[in-house]
């Protein structure tokens, strides 16, 4: 059996895919499923959790393999240029049968022993419901503007959505119970909400500014566009209601600059000592923390901030910060009730950041 592909485009396409593997005890899941057929070359890798491919034209006979040490084969084969011919031989039957794996380009050779097509883990069986398309780069990047408020994954874990970022309608957030980030795009038009992982939405990044479709199942989404196709498990469990999260009254709203007041959290961060999370009162535009009896206090310019004073988790608070560094101001609002989430956003920008406050009196920061 013998087929030839641009070996150019080959290793492009090993490269793409072989991003998803994580280093596994099961040589399968460190191995990519290449099939040739119907004038096509495509490659397969997964996690079991998500399964990423990439195609690309060929010429020859069906049939298929798997490459085991994929990132090592994709460096020696970028010296290959031109077309790439492979030819397979097999031996043996039964739990006997063994693959080789001929390779040559130009003046130059290989010869390799790739594991059985069949060993590699079947993709899942579902149905489309629901479609949508989006632009990929617009999508992944408000993914990236937001999954830091994600928390990190737990076993048996019965809220799912605190460690996911979730879609619904225009929305893009994630939420850990403590902080939210979400971002708006009046473009998108999710059919039904879901939330996914975010080492799973990482892989949007390969589908650049393309336009892409997106297939919801019951339990499994496909993202679909050009030669490379994306299949992610969709985890189960209640999704936040982001319109009940979000208040609509506020006690005071004041302007601060972000670099100045990230600048200022960190000389908190670098002095203060301890590993528990540090809480911070602001006071008028002061801020003070303490631990381990030892108190430090420093103060930022808060237009409009009068006497407001609430307490917040100093990462939080940074996190929150970072995602508007770049904006020469932002809006802080804090809620009427004690309890109420404060919010931060900048001007002609879709996406805000929410953090709950701390209470200060359990702190014994209250004034």
């Amino acid at each position: 059996m013998r087929a030839t592909v641009d070996a150019k485009a080959f290793v492009q396409a090993l490269d793409r895919v072989s991003g998803i593997i994580r280093k596994s005890s099961i040589p399968v899941l460190n191995a990519v499923l290449v099939r040739f057929g119907d004038g096509h070359c495509t490659l397969t890798a997964t996690n079991i959790e998500t399964y990423l491919s990439a195609a690309l034209p060929a010429q020859g006979d069906a049939f298929a393999f798997l490459l085991d040490r994929p990132r090592e084969t994709a460096r020696a084969f970028r010296q290959f240029e031109g077309e790439l011919t492979l030819e397979q031989t097999e031996k043996g039957e039964g739990d006997r049968r063994r693959i080789t794996l001929a390779l040559s380009c130009g003046p130059r050779a290989a010869e390799l022993h790739p594991f059985l097509p069949e060993d590699f883990p079947r993709g899942p069986k579902w149905e489309p419901q629901e479609e949508f398309t989006a632009n990929a780069a617009r999508l992944y990047a408000r993914v990236e503007r937001v999954k830091y408020a994600a928390g990190l994954p737990e076993k048996n874990d019965a809220r799912p959505c605190r460690s996911k970022v979730q879609f619904s309608g225009a929305n893009v957030y994630a939420v850990d119970g403590y902080r939210m980030a979400w971002d708006s795009d009046p473009e998108l038009d999710v059919p039904r909400p879901f939330m996914a992982a975010p080492d799973a939405l990482e892989h949007l990044k390969l589908f650049g500014n393309q336009t892409v479709s997106v297939q919801l199942g019951e339990r499994f989404a496909a993202v679909t566009g050009g030669v490379t196709s994306l299949l992610f498990r969709l985890p189960e469990g209640e999704l936040l209601n982001i319109d009940r999260a979000i208040p609509d009254k506020f006690k005071a709203e004041f302007q601060v600059c972000p670099q100045e007041f990230l600048a200022e959290l960190k000389y908190l961060k670098q002095s203060l000592r301890g590993k528990r999370a540090h809480v911070v009162r602001f006071s008028g535009g002061n801020l003070l923390s303490e631990s381990m009896g030892e108190r430090y206090a420093t103060k930022v310019s808060a237009d409009g901030c009068g006497d407001v004073e609430f307490g917040f988790n100093l990462d939080y608070m940074a996190d929150a910060m970072e995602q508007f560094k770049k904006e020469p101001s932002v809006t802080v609002k804090v809620s009427a009730g004690s309890l109420g989430p404060i919010i931060v956003e900048a001007e002609g920008r879709n996406d805000r950041a929410l953090v709950m406050p701390y209470n200060l009196k359990k702190a014994g920061m209250a004034a």
